[in-house]
């Protein structure tokens, strides 16, 4: 199938191309002056650019240590995660032209305020640990992105699109982190997990600026008034796309279709929205959001309907 050219106003320009592959531009070949409106503002158009520019580096790495590795199960793997981080740039490339944008350049990302940080990962383990870590921290960004109000619906579809696929990257890595722990002893993995954690939160930190101008673009969240149960079943329907009403608090996790990966995901969820993070005993008792609704009071000390902390902005 070849590309399609469509002239809509007979100026011999063509204002959309559908591409072999489905994709979709408008407007090519066409003048600053004439492209079609920006649909969100600057400020955001180059955060997205940014999350763009992330993935990019983050195919990169993943491609450079699928090269390295000696381990051939892991080559496999790092291939697979390479070619998602490239879908992803390309995701977000999408996403930015249909609300109106051109990719900004971004010379800094995220994995360049990491290996600042820590240099390149040397050994299995921390490829592992700095993958694991810095994935779970993309979940959760994204996760509060979605949050802010305003947010543009396309923004919003392509938000949602890479949670769930980075939750499959969380899931093999914490697979083959719990395989290297039965070999290793769990507590070496531990200590990798908390290097890396300390790491994160120091370049986190050193985007904090960043964050609060973003803050400035989207407006002030609102402050929740749910109760524990409330605000857990808001989560679960979001996290696995079913009506609230269909949610109920006793019924089993497997009942809801909640698979490894929703696990994940509706885990992430909580710990963002709660501020807390579970146990990986904790974890692995859950088998309703009423097992979620006890772990989180015996955590929090509230009795599941007065106020939790708000949610941890960007």
């Amino acid at each position: 199938m070849a590309d399609s050219f469509i002239d809509l106003d007979g100026s011999g320009l063509a204002d959309i191309v559908v591409s072999a592959t489905g994709h979709v531009f408008t407007h090519v070949g066409r003048s600053e002056s004439v492209r079609p409106r920006l649909e969100i503002s600057e400020n955001e158009l180059w955060l997205l650019s940014y999350y763009r520019e992330s993935e990019l580096a983050g195919a990169l790495l993943m491609g450079r240590l699928a090269r390295e590795t000696d381990d051939d199960d892991l080559r496999v793997r790092l291939t697979e995660h390479c070619a998602e981080e490239a879908r992803h740039a390309w995701a977000w490339t999408e996403c930015i032209l249909k609300v109106g944008g051109t990719p900004k350049h971004v010379s800094e990302t995220y994995q360049s305020r990491y290996h600042a940080a820590v240099g390149n990962p040397s050994n299995l383990l921390e490829v592992l640990a700095l993958t694991q870590i810095f994935e779970r921290r993309v979940v959760r960004h994204f996760r509060a992105h979605l949050s802010w109000p305003g947010t543009h619906p396309e923004v919003i579809r392509t938000l949602q699109q890479l949670i769930a696929e980075e939750a499959g990257h969380i899931r093999w890595v914490k697979d083959r982190l719990d395989a290297y722990a039965a070999v290793n002893g769990q507590h070496v993995v531990d200590d990798m997990l908390a290097r890396f954690r300390r790491v994160d939160e120091e370049v986190y930190e050193g985007l904090k600026p960043y964050a609060l101008c973003f803050e400035q673009i989207a407006g002030p969240k609102s402050t929740p008034t749910q109760s524990i149960e409330e605000r857990l079943v808001a989560l679960a329907s979001d996290s696995l796309g079913r009506a609230a009403d269909e949610i109920s608090l006793d019924a089993s996790l497997s009942e809801l279709g909640v698979d490894s990966l929703d696990l994940v995901v509706f885990v992430m969820a909580v710990e963002e929205e709660f501020k807390i993070e579970l146990t990986r005993e904790q974890q692995k008792s859950l088998g309703s959001l009423r097992d979620v609704v006890r772990a989180l009071e015996n955590r929090t000390g509230l009795d599941g309907k007065g106020d939790l902390p708000l949610p941890r902005p960007l």
